[in-house]
């Protein structure tokens, strides 16, 4: 691999559903099919349902790919087993990635030795698999870590192991850790740290930490009490397919002010749903 990471390799923080698709379909344009599909991952991820089918259309090309270009074949096995296509052929490719040294196929290696996907299940070697996939710069892998130090899989439980581990994948903006690490925060009663990590997770499309932000945001938990940003993260939720939010959105709405609901409708890109909260006020 080169020594300069592809930008791809870092998680793109902060970058909307919608961007990363474009970002897609520009690397497409120039050719780069391994930078497209990890842009069309990255998307897929954030819940942006065109990006699945962008990626099911890209693996003819994969395949053939993959037979000179080692992150393509980590590539194709994360697709293939997102997808349930075929668990063995993926244990295959991550394998072969791995072996080649992408920390991507480490990681992938690592999550299906844990889980027994394909195969009998190794905590043990999973973790080697996620410690080498971080020593190259994977923040999921250190998130994955983390679990494992908190669980006890595959290592002895470590609490300070787990907390310096969550907040190294947490800081790199990996949504899972900045959830995790702030229900550990909530737990100290270090409520405005927490909010903030809730928010970041919630950014990246955590559907339960925009529920969590929503909550607290209207009933001024960590923060004032901010009913127009509740209602933007409970109609936020409905991008990852989750209607948890709409019944506590309405009735929140009731009390609202119609310029203010049809901010939080702004903001949430769901001005539709906003109307029809206005709409249903009593």
């Amino acid at each position: 691999m080169s020594e300069i990471a592809p930008e791809w390799r870092q998680f793109p923080r902060g970058v909307s559903a919608a961007s990363l698709v474009s970002r897609g379909e520009a690397s497409l344009r120039e050719g780069d099919i391994v930078a497209a599909g990890n842009w069309f991952v990255y998307a897929m991820r954030k819940g942006e349902g065109q990006a699945r089918s962008r990626l099911g259309d890209l693996m003819p090309q994969l395949e053939s790919l993959a037979m000179r270009n080692v992150d393509a074949k980590a590539l194709l096995a994360g697709i293939m087993l997102d997808l349930s296509i075929d668990v063995d052929r993926s244990f295959e490719l991550f394998g072969d990635a791995a072996e080649s040294g992408v920390p991507e196929g480490k990681r992938g290696l690592g999550f299906m030795l844990l889980h027994g996907l394909g195969v009998q299940k190794d905590p043990v070697r999973a973790n080697l698999c996620f410690e080498s996939a971080l020593q190259d710069g994977d923040l999921y892998s250190a998130y994955n870590l983390a679990v494992n130090f908190h669980n006890g899989a595959g290592v002895e439980r470590n609490d300070s192991e787990y907390l310096r581990l969550l907040r190294m994948a947490a800081e790199g903006g990996i949504p899972e850790a900045c959830a995790l690490l702030g229900d550990e925060l909530s737990d100290r009663d270090l409520d405005a740290e927490a909010l903030s990590y809730y928010l970041q997770a919630a950014e990246e499309g955590h559907a339960p930490a925009m529920f969590v932000a929503a909550c607290w945001c209207r009933d001024g938990v960590g923060t004032e009490v901010d009913k127009v940003r509740a209602i933007r993260w409970f109609l936020g939720m409905l991008d990852r397919g989750d209607a948890d939010g709409i019944h506590p959105a309405h009735e929140l709405a009731q009390g609202m002010a119609i310029g203010e609901v049809r901010e939080a409708g702004r903001l949430a890109g769901r001005e539709e749903e906003a109307e029809l909260l206005i709409r249903g006020r009593v």
